[in-house]
């Protein structure tokens, strides 16, 4: 069942779900949570065991969060732009390893050169991020915008010399698959991630929340107090800030898990970890746009996601066939959440 609660029949199963229900909605009493999550159970064929919105997804209207409430993902969306990348690379039209201006034009030869499709993929590349500039004014909204100024801008440290979270490191592969592909980047991932997947409330576009049917308003906290920040704008891009759904996050782990999306051996290089994120958790791994981690020798990977107002985490367990999707409209919300699962399925 995907309208509402879902709590597993097998007993052991069914209590730690129970359990993990009964603490999400605890915090949410004390107003420290508002999101839905989703819980797919390996014992159970990787089905929903557990799919529940909690809180409101707008508070002045009343309107609660269900499981098919839209969420802005944030940077969940790298997840798209990299298996999009792999599945070039899988049809052998392009390589990793390929340097950057052999498909993307107007970077001076010290950058195009020597800036590869790995760079990019694992934060490596040395490029900033032009989503946040030091002046605070709003980005460009469009792929061509935003790639006029990174164009422009020098690297911050030497390609391969070290991790350096860049969000536009990830719009430069966006901008390299249109060259590639010769089609917009949204149209791509909604015809080669979205469509396959069955992902039919997910889209990347520029859109204030408030104007999106069934999207949760954000919930951002300011000078300690949340504030609806639901009219300010969001910039899908290649970097993330799509929105969506748990039940379309689902969808997408199962089309990846269940190599709909990639082979085997490409779903494999995607999601497993190339280096060490300094100042993180030991065994905490960035691949190609997803996080790896293990825990008691169990694995795990996926990607989060945030922006003020929202903030998100998926998780798959591979080996075990679990998948954990949680999405919220509240700042400070996934945290413990997401803690809590990985508690429970890691013991």
């Amino acid at each position: 069942m995907l309208g509402g609660t879902n709590i597993s029949h097998s007993a052991e199963s069914a209590g730690q779900w129970r359990s993990y229900h009964d603490y999400l909605s605890e915090r949410t009493a004390a107003g420290e949570f508002s999101g839905t999550v989703l819980v797919a159970d390996g014992d159970r064929g990787g089905r929903p065991v557990l799919a529940q919105g909690y809180g409101m997804a707008d508070r002045g209207r009343g309107i609660a969060n269900t499981v098919q409430t839209r969420f802005c993902i944030a940077s969940m969306g790298k997840m798209f732009t990299a298996v999009a990348v792999a599945q070039l690379v899988q049809r052998g039209r392009l390589t990793f390893h390929d340097t950057i201006g052999r498909y993307v034009p107007g970077f001076p030869p010290e950058i195009a050169d020597r800036v590869t499709i790995h760079h990019l993929l694992t934060h490596t590349s040395g490029m900033g991020d032009v989503l946040f500039p030091p002046s605070g004014e709003e980005p460009p909204h469009t792929l061509a915008g935003l790639m006029e100024i990174i164009v422009g801008k020098p690297l911050l440290f030497e390609p391969g010399a070290q991790f350096g979270y860049s969000n536009s490191g990830f719009i430069v592969l966006g901008a390299l698959l249109e060259r590639v592909t010769g089609h917009d980047y949204a149209a791509h991932i909604r015809k080669h991630i979205f469509q396959p997947a069955a992902m039919t409330r997910t889209r990347i576009d520029v859109y204030r929340p408030k104007d999106v049917s069934g999207m949760a308003h954000g919930y951002a906290l300011v000078e300690g107090t949340l504030k609806d920040i639901s009219d300010s704008v969001q910039i899908g891009n290649p970097s993330g800030g799509a929105y969506s759904t748990v039940v379309d996050m689902y969808r997408f782990s199962r089309a990846l898990t269940r190599h709909r999306l990639l082979s085997p051996a490409f779903t494999e290089t995607v999601i497993t970890g190339k280096l060490d994120i300094p100042s993180h958790a030991p065994g905490l791994r960035y691949g190609y746009g997803f996080l790896e981690e293990k825990r008691n020798a169990i694995r795990f990977v996926g990607h989060n996601g945030g922006t003020p107002g929202y903030q998100c985490q998926m998780d798959i367990y591979p080996d075990l066939g679990h998948t954990v999707v949680v999405l919220t409209n509240q700042d400070k919300a996934v945290a413990p959440a997401i803690i809590r699962s990985q508690e429970l399925l890691t013991q």
